[in-house]
């Protein structure tokens, strides 16, 4: 769940991000400032840094004791983490983890992930497409195994207006893998979706199931 700083506290990470990157000045440009926990890396807190100018986007950080590190400048934001803030994978924190790392990846560029109808604004007094849609979206599938975790989601690309049903694999210390694709052929137009990072979703109940170890 993102908290959203307080004054003095906006003022301090502001200018600790400044004091980085003077050229840019995220943290003077600020409009607001949220963090949120992240539990699969122990210690660490995420970072959103929005502009006061809203076609600029968001910006994203990791503080951990003296670290702050710029997401925006890595190419592998996920891998690069599991090894600097020592990665903490179990049946509590695999969604998050999944969702952290699919919004960082390449997939996450051009995908945004529906955990529910409700993340498009989709309800059952909606169009024909829409009421097949809410038969199409299901909540996260994870199953875990000593290597790693494989995920069932559904995602919406917005450029394309198509929902699809994916399959990844999450191995530590490795980019996300899209291993499979299923489209559902429904087109949902210009559907409202939020592009932006949850964590800790209090309105969904994820399930897991550990996967029988193979030798």
């Amino acid at each position: 769940m993102w908290r959203t700083l307080s004054a003095p506290e906006q003022d301090l990470v502001a200018a600790r991000i400044d004091s980085q990157d003077p050229f840019n000045k995220y943290g003077a440009h600020a409009g607001e400032i949220c963090e949120s926990e992240l539990p699969f890396y122990p210690g660490a807190r995420l970072l959103r840094v929005t502009n006061r100018t809203p076609a600029v986007g968001s910006r994203y950080f990791i503080q951990h004791s003296d670290d702050l590190v710029p997401l925006h400048r890595l190419p592998e934001v996920q891998s690069f983490c599991d090894d600097r803030f020592g990665l903490v994978q179990d049946s509590g924190t695999a969604a998050d983890y999944f969702r952290f790392a699919h919004y960082f990846s390449r997939e996450g560029e051009s995908t945004s992930l529906v955990e529910a109808p409700h993340d498009l604004r989709i309800d059952s007094s909606s169009s024909p497409e829409r009421r097949q849609a809410i038969a199409f979206i299901k909540p996260l599938e994870i199953t875990r195994d000593k290597d790693g975790v494989t995920v069932t989601a559904c995602t919406f690309d917005e450029l394309r207006s198509r929902l699809y049903r994916d399959r990844y694999r999450l191995t530590p210390g490795q980019p996300l893998e899209l291993l499979s694709r299923e489209d559902s052929g429904i087109n949902l137009g210009r559907s409202f979706h939020d592009r932006q990072l949850q964590i800790g979703r209090p309105d969904l109940t994820v399930p897991h199931h550990i996967a029988a170890s193979t030798e």
